[in-house]
């Protein structure tokens, strides 16, 4: 049975899908028939034979024959007390991959995001989405009191990527982790995927004339009805397109053509940009300590 040797564990709206669709077109990668299987925080059962043949489930025949076996599921990062003894216990050898991002930023792409999918209402400041992430943190609220599925009540707490990445350097070698920031994939997306060919030992000539196209950019669309609907195909058809990267991608051009109103979102209000940076502080700090000192490039 053929398991994952790589996993892109985090974190959301820091990239993860646009590396997933570059290596996934790597002559020595295989990708997960679909990018976010989620298998160690929903589909892990505990009995390592019922397991390894679940899992394998999502990767095809074919991949056995690839160096690089890979999914992505950014969720892994949050759920880190629960999924890195998952992973251990299942695939101790695996290489990890945790992109991080200024988590004010991300928070703000994470709320512009969802709401475009639909999953939070459109009506919502960004200050009363804050307000109700806090709430929710500190145990003032219940999602159900909030009226807001739990998922996007979490997104403030996985921001502090110290307190869900130290489960992963208790369960992994430090040299099966692998620490790379979005802001540098953004200044230079060349030199990023080289690095991490190097992390992964295999050729990164192939990537030296690659059209690096941004993949999963947040967008606002004109038609909401429309834009249901192409949520619920794109998840229909996942398995089918994620292994069709061109058809897909494609296919995304020609509905931004039909229904994207603009890319983008309007810059984030300097209150909220402010509270957000006095929240993340000290995690920052830790994380930092974490990661032995190394250079971020964000500071709180």
């Amino acid at each position: 049975m053929t398991l994952a040797n790589f996993i892109i564990a985090g974190t959301e709206k820091a990239g993860t899908t646009s590396v997933f669709t570059y290596l996934s077109t790597h002559p020595l990668v295989c990708g997960s028939a679909v990018k976010e299987t989620d298998f160690f925080r929903n589909g892990y059962f505990g009995d390592r034979n019922t397991d390894m043949l679940n899992y394998s489930k999502y990767f095809a025949s074919h991949c056995e024959r690839k160096t690089i076996v890979m999914e992505a599921s950014p969720g892994y990062l949050g759920s880190g007390a629960e999924v890195a003894p998952r992973i251990h216990a299942l695939i101790p050898k695996t290489k990890l991959l945790f992109i991080l991002r200024d988590p004010v930023d991300r928070m703000y792409s994470s709320f512009n995001f969802h709401i475009g999918k639909l999953n939070i209402c459109k009506d919502m400041s960004f200050s009363e989405y804050i307000d109700q992430c806090i709430a929710y943190d500190s145990k003032q609220k219940s999602p159900a009191e909030l009226g807001m599925d739990e998922w996007y009540l979490k997104v403030i707490s996985y921001g502090r990527y110290a307190e869900y990445l130290k489960y992963y350097y208790q369960c992994f070698p430090t040299k099966q982790i692998k620490i790379m920031f979005f802001e540098d994939m953004n200044r230079d997306i060349l030199s990023f995927m080289q690095e991490l060919c190097q992390f992964l030992e295999i050729p990164s000539d192939y990537f030296a004339n690659y059209d690096f196209k941004k993949i999963n950019v947040t967008y606002e669309s004109r038609l909401k009805w429309l834009h249901k609907i192409a949520v619920w195909l794109n998840a229909k058809s996942e398995r089918l397109l994620r292994q069709r990267p061109q058809l897909k991608q494609s296919l995304v051009d020609l509905y931004k053509k039909t229904n994207q109103a603009r890319e983008g979102y309007d810059q984030i209000p300097e209150q909220d940009y402010l509270r957000l940076r006095r929240y993340y502080a000290p995690s920052v700090d830790s994380l930092r300590t974490l990661i032995e000192n190394r250079t971020i490039p964000w500071n709180m």
